[in-house]
């Protein structure tokens, strides 16, 4: 996910959550009939990695 230094907080959650949702769109039609089987973990994988970016990016999150 490329983010700009000048957007604004609402602007750069709006992206990663359009990034969270096209990885989504991927990885299910990667998985195929097998997605509802990896959801769940292929989210909380796709979730860790955003937030992982965004700390880089000098976000914070609560504990």
């Amino acid at each position: 996910m490329k983010v700009e230094q000048n957007l604004s907080q609402a602007e750069i959650k709006a992206r990663a959550q359009a990034w969270f949702d096209r990885q989504c769109e991927i990885s299910a039609k990667a998985l195929g009939t097998y997605w509802p089987v990896h959801r769940e973990w292929v989210e909380a994988y796709l979730l860790q990695e955003l937030k992982e970016r965004l700390i880089a990016r000098g976000w914070r999150f609560p504990g």
